[in-house]
């Protein structure tokens, strides 16, 4: 968000990380970091491979979880794909003082934050439809720097708006709109595209046609019984 200049406005969105690695790579982030690494039982078979709790004021900590598998409802193998894409589009990002980490690209954290909320509302609790949210609009940032840097190659845009849509129409995506009231395809703004990217103008004619048969569905009537 902040990389994209969204504010959250006081909203608290996490206090905690996520970050992708070995039980060897985090032991080294605890060393670097001053924090207690805290490993699961041998046996366990979950996504964390440790836990990370760093000391903050007031003798509270912040967790950081080290995963070997970015979560997805569709079960292990298109987990495991899914991260290994993360990995490899992932981005090299520099903060502010200086240090350099690789992050998740804008638009795979969304599908990761639409994933959470559909399936992980249960068990990680209501902040993961709030990040679905944000998500939503840092990737509607995303989407705009793109069209206004890379006009020479728009096939990149095609690519992202095709990806958006996607998500939209897949389980995660509908269930997220069906339960929630979270659309993903507000991530286009198709004023701002169609101005900013002419050539797309077949592709967000589809997405408003789109938007305007879900939100049709969604005020329709229910049959009587």
């Amino acid at each position: 968000m902040d990389r994209f200049g969204i504010r959250a406005e006081g909203a608290v969105i996490s206090n905690d990380g996520d970050v992708l690695g070995t039980a060897a790579r985090a032991h080294e982030l605890a060393l670097l970091l001053r924090a207690k690494c805290r490993q699961p039982a041998p046996a366990s078979r979950g996504a964390i491979v440790a836990q990370l709790r760093l000391p903050t004021a007031g003798g509270k900590e912040r967790n950081i979880d080290v995963l070997r598998l970015l979560y997805t409802v569709s079960g292990l193998r298109k987990s495991s794909e899914f991260t290994k894409r993360v990995i490899a589009g992932s981005v090299r990002v520099k903060w502010h003082n200086g240090t350099q980490f690789r992050v998740m690209d804008p638009f795979d954290v969304l599908e990761s934050r639409v994933q959470n909320a559909a399936g992980l509302l249960q068990d990680k609790g209501p902040h993961v439809l709030t990040q679905a949210r944000w998500a939503i609009e840092v990737a509607k940032a995303a989407l705009l720097q793109l069209a206004a840097n890379d006009q020479e190659q728009p096939e990149r845009l095609g690519h992202r708006l095709q990806g958006i849509y996607t998500l939209a129409h897949s389980r995660p995506g509908r269930n997220l709109l069906r339960d929630h009231q979270i659309e993903v395809l507000e991530a286009i703004d198709l004023s701002a595209l169609r101005k900013a990217a002419p050539l797309h103008e077949k592709q967000l004619q589809n997405v408003q046609a789109a938007l305007e048969k879900r939100r049709g569905a969604k005020r329709r009537p229910a049959p009587a019984g």
